[in-house]
């Protein structure tokens, strides 16, 4: 019997450890993982009152309190007393600061360590690349010790092995989405009475955190170019972060107040409803890795316009299942808009297609199989270099 299939037979404890104190689809990611994982196999380390760990506790998820922000002194001592006490055997960090941490107190405690990146962070912090250089590098200092990745999408996946880090440590393991479909409400009528559009309006929904990466500002751009050439369409931008001001001052200085909304933050199951019953998604980012909201999308079966960035086109292709458009171009944003909706034929087809292929490849239990044996190999790697 060789190693994996001797570990196999008694699973590796897992410690996920998430300290962000914001909320988004990295967050949703680890949070749908640990539902399809035996709570004996699984728990969550995080932040005090943070937004993951307070949703984990909502879904019953075993959790541990290690700290009150990010940068907290004890950290470090509670994670490896937490290790120690519970058992343990692989670490798997969510963010660079859980990287930080994570990777000594697994230096301490013996334990494999899994590093997931849900994108690559030079990419990701293009806007500030001093902040992008300092995460890389923290990310590459601490890979004595990582014992394999998860990468989200391909171009995440090359950025690592261009960074010298051996492709066989790498594994890709694209999100995944666990909804019903048919079980979210979502009326058309009632979301145009909300936010005060006309009965008949055509409503384009972007979903995600107000973030340089998300590339709102190129859609606003790109409403400004469609808003006069038909007045029936509106836009929605649900999410919050640090760039609301400028998007809203952006949306004011074009005169687009009473036809493109940010109303702030919305719990995902709102968020939800809101994507069932406007009519068409957009999803304008900069770089991504594999959105939840685009899986979202097309699982509720809305016509999509993305741009090419990240693992996007590994989820949908142009002209069958989305259209797409090139990274930070406003007109060709704005010429997908209007084909969308003067379009409905073509939009539906896209709409269907999409949710054919979202709830048929990305399965939620597909990706923990897949995470699961990632897992069982860096335990594996840790043992043999025990």
């Amino acid at each position: 019997m060789n190693m994996i299939q001797h570990v196999s037979d008694q699973f590796p404890r897992v410690l996920a450890i998430d300290l962000s104190k914001d909320y988004g689809g990295a967050n949703s990611r680890i949070l749908t993982i640990m539902k399809h994982f035996s709570p004996h196999h699984i728990a969550l380390a995080g932040l005090a009152d943070s937004p993951v760990i307070n949703k984990a506790i909502e879904n019953g998820l075993s959790i541990h309190i290690v700290g009150s922000h990010k940068v907290d002194p004890l950290i470090f001592p509670r994670l490896v007393h937490i290790i120690r006490q519970f058992g343990y055997q692989v670490v798997d960090t969510q963010n660079i600061q859980s990287k930080f941490w994570g990777s000594m107190a697994s230096s301490i405690t013996g334990t494999a360590l899994v590093s997931t990146l849900n994108s690559w962070y030079m990419d990701e912090h293009r806007s500030n690349r001093i902040k992008g250089l300092f995460y890389t590098v923290m990310e590459l200092l601490t890979n004595y010790r990582t014992d394999r990745y998860i990468t989200v999408s391909n171009i995440d996946r090359k950025s690592l092995i261009d960074s010298k880090i051996n492709d066989n440590m790498v594994d890709i393991i694209p999100n995944a989405i666990d909804i019903e479909p048919k079980l979210i409400p979502g009326n058309p009528e009632s979301l145009r009475l909300k936010f005060n559009f006309p009965p008949d309006a055509i409503v384009c929904t972007a979903v995600g955190r107000l973030v340089w990466a998300k590339g709102y500002h190129d859609f606003i751009d790109a409403f400004s170019q469609v808003a006069d050439q038909n007045s029936k369409i509106f836009g929605l931008i649900i999410g919050e972060g640090q760039l609301r001001d400028s998007l809203r001052d952006q949306v004011h200085k074009l005169g687009l107040q009473n036809r493109v909304l940010l109303p702030g933050y919305s719990e995902r199951e709102t968020a939800l409803s809101i994507l069932k019953a406007s009519d068409i998604f957009v999803l304008p980012s900069k770089h991504e890795g594999t959105p939840i909201a685009l899986l979202e999308a097309a699982a509720l079966g809305l016509p999509i316009l993305a741009t090419t960035c990240g693992g996007i086109p590994d989820v949908v292709t142009d002209g069958e299942q989305a259209i797409l458009v090139p990274v930070g171009n406003p007109s060709a944003l704005a010429d997908g808009i209007l084909k969308l909706c003067n379009d409905p034929i073509f939009a539906k087809s896209l709409g269907e297609n999409a949710q054919k292929k979202v709830l048929q490849l990305f399965d939620p239990n597909r990706q923990v199989q897949a995470i699961k044996r990632s897992y069982l190999m860096a335990w594996e790697h840790r043992l043999h270099r025990a």
